[in-house]
């Protein structure tokens, strides 16, 4: 595919991205809890690990598991944030070590500006251990970016290999 065009894709997934964590971070306190509780339950419910509860029971699991999903959901958004930011700046002829640092710096600066546009949400306060769960997220996105184009080289020479052998 031409570097171009990557470049401008790999662009607006970062910027569709960003807009979804400005979009979550923008809730209120209430309605914040309100989407994490109803996404908790859900989960919950899907892998059916209230099978044997009573409602009190089942209540209290989805209060326990909320913070758990709540910082799962902060993780994963930035990993594809991530995938994303590392996939704009690998279209650029840079050494890889800049590639890295130049998307963890993306990832930490947008993670500390999404929490601080928190302290304007109602009842939303910044957390320091959000940023640190942000830039883990961003970083095993750089990962899952570098493991998965390598994964696609191979498979790329292997298939070349193969069709070198039949003709």
């Amino acid at each position: 595919m031409n570097i171009k065009i990557q470049r401008v894709i790999f662009a607006i997934l970062t910027i569709i991205t960003f807009v979804a964590i400005f979009i979550f971070s923008n809730q209120n306190g209430e309605k914040s809890g309100s989407t994490s509780r109803s996404f908790t339950r859900k989960i919950i419910e899907i892998f059916r690990i209230d099978k044997n509860l009573n409602e009190i029971e089942k209540e209290e699991l989805i209060a326990n598991s909320q913070y758990i999903i709540r910082k799962l959901a902060h993780f994963t958004i930035y990993t594809i944030a991530g995938i994303n930011i590392y996939g704009f700046v690998n279209t650029y002829n840079i050494k890889k070590s800049n590639k890295l640092i130049i998307t963890i710096l993306i990832g930490i600066l947008y993670a500390i500006s999404d929490e601080m546009h928190q302290m304007f949400s109602g009842g939303r306060t910044p957390a320091v251990k959000d940023v640190c769960i942000d830039t883990i997220g961003v970083m095993f996105g750089i990962c899952t970016f570098i493991a998965i184009n390598k994964i696609i080289k191979v498979c790329q020479k292997i298939s070349k290999n193969a069709n070198n052998l039949f003709t």
